[in-house]
């Protein structure tokens, strides 16, 4: 510490850190985004194979539908020819294309060929194309289409959903940063000394930020939500860190500049180190996640929280010697309470408060085991596409194809599967060659250009139209009667959709559960019991935060909330790695006051010293969460913004009023005043 605050280390500290710091900010603007969750499937899983032999024979095509209301057949049929005409449109499907209706009259076409296209007014056109469901380009033809008309072109299907997602990510990221930054100052300068203190955090940890987002190179692309989270949690984590050091900093007024830092360094070391390492080993674990989301995030905002926590014992030191005059000039009047009185509460109720603590933590834990969860992300709670949606569902029911792959070319094995899967109660409709053609006629009397719409390399391409458009338990049995039927016919075949990449997301994550629970409590606990040379310590900590996290949980089953179950799994790696700091502060706080102090004296007098820095940080910690809530239109946002707002307070008021009644009752903590 002692060359990176002389005069020629913070030259050449800064020096590297502008240089670092200019190069990551250019390096930021490269990184991809991946809202193909799919994608983070292992290799090995059906759905993630399937989707490659898909792109391989037939192609990486994706298809909407569009409904009009009101318009005449001409019109409609205009409609289509125009349509067909814009680039990397592959196809559109209508009622014309299975009857000449220059020459019938829609209203004397059978019912039962006419309701998947026609109802009450409404025409509904399949439209496919060329490209990937996540090609940004489809955004430009949606646009093209929409224009085709003055009218409202009712619209539904995955890729809009994705389209959606990418306009709500990049364009809210910003937004949240600009309502969570100017807070973070409000709350910063109503609890510090000065006003130069807020601005020098900022610059501390708007460094480590623009570092990470750069970095993020070596990954290749994150996903939509590890972008849409990672910059305001990263703020919100790791700014303890420096209220640790600020905090211990003006503890030492009487001390010169460049001493005072050192011992503020030093006195703080201890608890900013600890504090990040439990919360990068918080999210290491979710690295360990068969599903390739807890990588994405857990790699991105660990090494997030590490680069902040280099920022705040390197930089943040080298700004407090070069901006210390500044710091003394702007010194204003600290209006956070002493919380005197407070912590003489807390003593007094110090075993009431452990008996609560017993019957709270209990009875979560057993209340959060009913919680329900969904595994998909669910798409955005208002939007057009959402309203589109259900207008179309109200005439034509939902709309959630199921492809299957099916390696062999046996056409009285693919009729009897074909007929089996028409007899279940989910299933509209199913397109697949022996539906479209005769399947007594020869295939190979069959004209090439139908016969490859569905034969391609050995395998053959049957598409299920399902009404299976929610997360429900008939979706994920649904799912399972396809397979051990298809398996039924066939050794070889293979499932793509939302039904059977929600179905594998579903059984990759619930494996993944244990991992993640007991390898982030078994990191943090290792952490925390080399940092304290305890074996009780670790166990109290990580017991308390746990029993803060069950209670969240069970917050969503009193209130019959769904929500998404990796988002469970974040929360459980975010609020345990982040909030931990609280009771480790509180914990060596109460330690060395200890030492000089009688029990009661160490009690409260860590309690009033801790309390400003841990109530600062809940309260942005948990700003942000509710933020990112508020402000996203994205279901899976929304469910992590929420828990993680509500979870910080949840810490907050478990580790103040639970760590330390719990750690003073410890014998070998119980030391005799020097």
């Amino acid at each position: 510490m002692s060359y990176f605050i002389s005069k020629k280390g913070r030259f050449w500290t800064m020096m590297v850190v502008i240089l670092l710091t200019f190069t990551s900010g250019i390096l930021a603007f490269q990184v991809k985004t991946n809202y193909d969750m799919a994608t983070y499937l292992p290799q090995d899983s059906n759905t993630k194979q399937g989707i490659e032999i898909l792109e391989n024979t037939f192609g990486n095509h994706t298809s909407i539908e569009l409904v009009v209301d009101g318009w005449t057949v001409n019109e409609v049929m205009d409609l289509k020819q125009d349509i067909q005409t814009i680039e990397h449109v592959y196809g559109v499907v209508w009622l014309d294309d299975y009857v000449d209706l220059a020459t019938v009259p829609i209203d004397f076409v059978p019912a039962d060929v006419k309701a998947p296209f026609y109802r009450d007014g409404k025409s509904k056109l399949m439209i496919e194309f060329d490209l990937d469901g996540y090609d940004t380009r489809l955004d430009e033809v949606i646009s093209s289409i929409r224009a085709l008309s003055t009218e409202h072109l009712y619209m539904r299907g995955e890729v809009l959903n994705n389209l959606e997602s990418h306009r709500v990510a990049s364009e809210q990221l910003f937004l949240i940063m600009a309502i969570i930054v100017p807070l973070c100052i409000i709350i910063m300068v109503f609890a510090s000394k000065s006003y130069m203190e807020a601005l020098l955090i900022l610059i501390t940890l708007g460094i480590a930020i623009v570092l990470n987002l750069g970095t993020n190179l070596i990954l290749g692309s994150v996903s939509f939500i590890t972008m849409t989270m990672s910059t305001a949690l990263q703020l919100a984590m790791s700014l303890d860190y420096t209220l640790f050091l600020l905090h211990r900093y003006h503890e030492y007024s009487d001390l010169p500049t460049t001493e005072r830092v050192k011992m503020a360094v030093k006195k703080s070391f201890v608890s900013i180190t600890v504090s990040s390492l439990t919360t990068i080993f918080g999210f290491i674990a979710l690295c360990f996640m068969s599903y390739g989301i807890g990588l994405d995030m857990g790699l991105v905002l660990a090494k997030g929280i590490l680069l902040s926590y280099l920022s705040t014992i390197i930089v943040l030191p080298i700004l407090l010697v070069l901006c210390h005059a500044w710091i003394e000039k702007t010194t204003h009047k600290v209006w956070m309470p002493s919380f005197k009185r407070f912590s003489q509460g807390i003593y007094k109720a110090r075993f009431y408060l452990i008996g609560l603590f017993i019957l709270i933590g209990f009875g979560s834990f057993m209340v959060q085991k009913e919680a329900n969860y969904l595994y998909q992300n669910t798409g955005h709670a208002t939007s057009t596409i959402a309203s589109d949606q259900a207008f179309i569902e109200t005439d034509f029911g939902p709309f959630n194809p199921l492809v299957l792959l099916i390696h062999g070319d046996d056409v009285q094995r693919e009729l009897g599967l074909v007929t089996e899967l028409l007899d279940n109660e989910h299933v509209l409709s199913i397109s697949a060659l022996v539906t479209v053609v005769d399947p007594t006629v020869p295939r190979d009397f069959i004209p090439i250009e139908v016969r490859s719409q569905f034969i391609r390399d050995g395998y053959s391409r049957i598409i299920l139209y399902t009404d299976l458009s929610k997360e429900s338990p008939a979706f994920f049995e649904f799912n399972d009667f396809v397979v051990s039927k298809t398996n039924s016919f066939f050794e070889e075949a293979y499932y793509v959709g939302v039904i059977p990449a929600t179905s594998d997301i579903k059984n990759l994550i619930l494996s993944d559960t244990a991992l993640v629970l007991w390898l982030s409590i078994g990191l943090v606990a290792l952490v925390i019991g080399l940092a304290f040379k305890s074996i009780v310590i670790p166990i109290l900590l990580v017991l308390i935060i746990e029993s803060s996290i069950w209670f969240n949980i069970a917050i969503n089953v009193w209130t019959s909330t769904e929500i998404l179950y990796v988002g469970y799994l974040i929360i459980l790696s975010i609020q345990l790695g982040a909030t931990i700091d609280y009771a480790v502060l509180l914990t060596s706080r109460f330690q060395e006051e200890r030492k000089n102090h009688s029990h009661q004296e160490a009690f409260q007098t860590a309690l009033q010293k801790s309390l400003p820095s841990i109530l600062i940080s809940a309260l942005i910690l948990s700003f942000a969460g509710f933020t990112e809530a508020l402000v996203s239109d994205m279901d899976a946002i929304q469910d992590i913004g929420i828990m993680l707002g509500r979870g910080t307070l949840f810490s907050w008021l478990f580790s103040v009023g639970f760590v330390l009644p719990l750690i003073s009752v410890i014998p070998n903590l119980k030391k005799k005043p020097r």
